[in-house]
Formats: C-alpha cells, sequence, structure tokens
C-alpha cells in the first residue's frame, strides 16, 4: 500500500477543518438557520453537483477516473427532489458557487486528476459527515424524508466498506499518475476545500445569525 490516502487526508486537514468551522455550518448543525437559509443551501449543491457529475459523466471512458465515478454516488437526481420539496428552485448560485462550478468545469471533465481531487473532497465528505448533517437537519426542520435525500445513499449498502474500497483506489494512483500529478491533485483537493468553506461564508452573510433561527 501506498498510503496516498493518508497523504491526501493530512494535507487537506486544516482545509477540512476550516470548512467544517465555519460559522454557518456550526450554525446550521445547532438549528441556528433559518428555513430558507438552509434551503438556499441546498441549492446551492444542486449548481455544484450538476457540474461535478457532468465531469464524472465524462470521465466513466477514462482508465484512471473511471473506478471513481460512480453513478451510485450521484447526488443530482436526491438534489432536484430536494430543491423542489424545499422551495427553493428558484435561489440562485451565489458569486462563490459560481466560482466552484467554473472551476469544475474547466478543470474536471479533461483533467483526471484534478476530477479525482474534488471527487474526493465531495463524496467522501457526504459518506461520512454528511450523514450527521442530514440526521441533524431533518430534526430541525421537521422535514422527515422530504428535502433531505440528498444525505442519504441508498445504491449504498455500507457506507464504511464504501470509503475503504475508495480510499484504496486513492492508494493505487501513485502507480499510475507522475509525481507532479499527485502533487497536483493534493493541491487541488486544497482548493476544492477552499472553494467549499467560500459557499460557507457567503451563505453565512446572507443568512447571518441575527435572522431567525430554524
Amino acid at each position: 500500500m501506498t498510503e496516498f490516502a493518508t497523504r491526501i487526508r493530512r494535507a487537506t486537514m486544516a482545509e477540512h477543518r476550516e470548512a467544517e468551522t465555519r460559522s454557518f455550518i456550526s450554525r446550521l448543525m445547532s438549528g441556528q438557520v433559518s428555513y430558507p437559509g438552509f434551503a438556499a443551501l441546498t441549492a446551492q449543491y444542486l449548481h455544484i453537483y450538476r457540474e461535478l457529475e457532468a465531469a464524472a459523466a465524462s470521465m466513466r471512458t477514462d482508465v484512471i477516473a473511471s473506478g471513481f465515478a460512480d453513478p451510485a454516488l450521484d447526488r443530482v437526481p436526491s438534489l432536484e427532489a430536494d430543491v423542489a420539496h424545499l422551495g427553493s428552485a428558484a435561489v440562485q448560485p451565489l458569486p462563490a458557487t459560481l466560482r466552484y462550478v467554473e472551476r469544475l468545469r474547466e478543470h474536471c471533465h479533461t483533467s483526471p486528476a484534478h476530477f479525482i481531487a474534488h471527487h474526493y473532497v465531495r463524496y467522501l465528505g457526504d459518506l461520512s459527515g454528511g450523514l450527521i448533517v442530514g440526521r441533524s437537519v431533518a430534526r430541525t426542520y421537521g422535514l422527515g424524508s422530504g428535502g433531505v435525500a440528498f444525505y442519504s445513499f441508498a445504491g449504498i449498502a455500507d457506507p464504511k466498506a464504501y470509503k475503504s474500497a475508495y480510499r484504496e483506489r486513492l492508494d493505487l494512483l501513485p502507480s499510475v499518475f507522475s509525481p507532479a500529478e499527485l502533487d497536483e491533485l493534493v493541491a487541488e483537493s486544497q482548493l476544492a476545500f477552499r472553494l467549499n468553506a467560500a459557499v460557507f461564508a457567503e451563505m453565512g452573510d446572507r443568512h447571518p445569525a441575527g435572522m431567525a433561527a430554524a
């Protein structure tokens, strides 16, 4: 084992922590974000995942990236259902969301290293903390199963085993990528976390702590 999965996890710890501790997410988890704020966040995710999953469709013919572009992970149908349920279809993408989407569009349709970096940041997070977030917001907003489909992976029976297999695929990358490509993948993963944190920051500006909580 090359332990590249460990390398990328350690290299992104600071960015990961920064994204997780953004006040908007902290307030969301403690029930201190208004319903419109949560609905607007879901709409931002839809824009991001539409572009990332369009890139995944392109990457399914790539020898290296195809192992990551698993349709069982697709979030767009769930997000479309959530946005419809939450009534946030008309919410426009924030500037930070547009920058995130543009980065995905520019690099992830043609570069396996860039695609895997963004894929790793989004989906491994969804299979970890995302499941916890889903349960929390369902309770906070009294949603039941409606409006939180994004946080549920019906096609993945054992998330823990899936994440383990995902990390094993990451550990194989040094056998197919050059050292420069591996460095690029790590750097892009760090950027992906920063792009994500920027969305949270703008969400916090648009839905500050002074607004009515859930």
